[in-house]
């Protein structure tokens, strides 16, 4: 059977083209990858976001349908745009409605986070600046320390997957870490995984993206401990 090892379900929004490659490049052997798209299209605002949400209960039932292990709401911008709370309130709505575990973007940044001990971080995303600028609040929010932050200011929604290795180490080393614990990226749609390990030889700690922290939770989420060296400490320690 496919599967055998875990079966993770994804809610991908559908201007992304890099989450489902990313993953399937250093999925463990018996684990399986199963999709399925919210239509989100052109800039990227709080209205789009907000319209994009309604097309979530649909894949939620879609992937039940499947017979998943756990459900995966891929979205980081949902966490700043929505209200406090939406996050952790719709995940578990999610979990209680299919009988399925639900983990998101946030709350598998949230567990890596805790899981490496990391309290203060510089921040980097491609969001557009008026986005960007709800993300070092939202974290301080909750306890942590923003080093530095700075953004790709990408407003339209289909450039973000076009983002080279050379333009994401060039926001990474524009950023002050020197007094911080790692560096995290943010965004679903952020091509990271060619680049971890460089740019965590390059910032002398640890480098998370969101992809790499939804990957470590759906697999620990399904028992799988799988060691994959090339996406940093989260799968050695």
């Amino acid at each position: 059977m496919f599967g055998e090892a875990g079966r993770i379900g994804l809610i991908v929004p559908a201007n992304n083209g890099v989450l489902e490659p990313e993953l399937w490049s250093v999925l463990p052997d018996g684990v399986a990858l199963y999709a399925t798209r919210i239509l989100a299209r052109g800039e990227l605002t709080p209205q789009a976001v907000h319209a994009m949400e309604q097309n979530v209960d649909r894949a939620v039932d879609e992937l039940a349908a499947t017979g998943v292990d756990v459900i995966v709401y891929a979205d980081m911008v949902t966490t700043f745009i929505m209200e406090p709370g939406w996050n952790e309130a719709r995940t578990r709505e999610i979990a209680v409605r299919t009988g399925c575990a639900c983990i998101s973007a946030w709350t598998a940044l949230r567990d890596a986070l805790a899981h490496l001990g990391i309290e203060r971080f510089a921040l980097g995303t491609p969001y557009p600046a008026a986005i960007h600028a709800f993300a070092p609040p939202f974290f301080t929010e909750r306890g942590f320390s923003i080093a530095d932050d700075a953004t790709l200011d990408i407003r339209e929604m289909a450039e973000v997957p076009r983002v080279d290795a050379g333009r994401l180490r060039g926001l990474v080393t524009g950023l002050d870490f020197a007094d911080a614990d790692a560096v995290v990226l943010l965004a679903t749609d952020l091509p990271t995984f060619e680049s971890l390990e460089d740019l965590a030889a390059m910032a002398g700690r640890a480098v998370l993206s969101s992809n790499q922290t939804i990957l470590w939770s759906a697999l620990r989420t399904v028992g799988n401990d799988a060691a994959i060296r090339s996406l940093g400490p989260l799968f050695r320690d």
